[in-house]
């Protein structure tokens, strides 16, 4: 119980504001005041990139349950976390690490990975071979060998973790060029400029959008904010 309490009075009060876009969804204000720049990408306003194309229902399956998006976790979890994130992103690894624990912790928390490439043709390149490794059934393997590497993603680097993981590699490069890959990203990508995403990472934790670094302990609070909520089914 005690400890309870102390982890309690570690963790900030959330502070959220509403979104223009997409409807139904709110934004959680990290250090006080949302980021409204991002270094790489620019300026941007939440749901001001958003062209109208998803929104209630639709722009949910998009979401939670896209078949080419790879998921941790059941289909009927209480609460989905879509990660929006880049191999190349710094701090993207440490929150790959976050969300995995916090699935392990609480298997019905959902994770589903939203590959978004964004910064150069090293990051389409580990993205595509991410999802080709998915489609042998290795995807976790895979994206964990990415995330944990120093080095920046390459065709020889892909090509010796499918080797190290018993993967087809001339599948894996047919895969990487499919067609059926470039429109997976390309969907991504539709959903972050509905979201007005200004970078990576980007979480859609519920109903709740998070853009950029957030503590594990104010991560764990809003899940539990989250499952918590008596409506969680899609707005609109």
């Amino acid at each position: 119980m005690v400890a309870i309490l102390f982890w309690r009075a570690r963790v900030p009060a959330l502070e959220f504001r509403s979104r223009e876009a997409p409807l139904g969804f709110r934004e959680l204000i990290l250090n006080g005041t949302s980021s409204s720049i991002d270094p790489l990408l620019g300026f941007a306003n939440p749901g001001a990139n958003s062209d109208g194309a998803l929104a209630g229902k639709d722009l949910c399956d998009r979401l939670r349950h896209d078949p080419a998006s790879p998921v941790l976790g059941a289909d009927d979890a209480v609460l989905s976390i879509v990660e929006f994130f880049d191999y190349r992103c710094p701090y993207c690894k440490r929150l790959t690490d976050m969300l995995r624990q916090i699935h392990d912790d609480d298997p019905s928390v959902r994770i589903v990975y939203k590959e978004w490439p964004v910064l150069g043709a090293r990051s389409t390149l580990a993205a595509r071979a991410a999802l080709a490794a998915g489609m042998q059934g290795q995807y976790q393997a895979f994206h964990a060998g990415l995330m944990g590497s120093r080095f920046l993603p390459s065709m020889g680097y892909i090509e010796g973790l499918a080797t190290d993981l018993g993967l087809d590699v001339q599948r894996l490069r047919a895969d990487m060029s499919a067609p059926r890959m470039t429109a997976a990203l390309q969907r991504t990508s539709d959903l972050a400029k509905t979201f007005g995403f200004r970078g990576t990472p980007s979480l859609v934790v519920g109903r709740t959008v998070v853009q950029g670094a957030i503590s594990e302990a104010a991560l764990r609070r809003l899940v539990e904010i989250e499952a918590g909520r008596s409506d969680r089914s899609c707005p609109g």
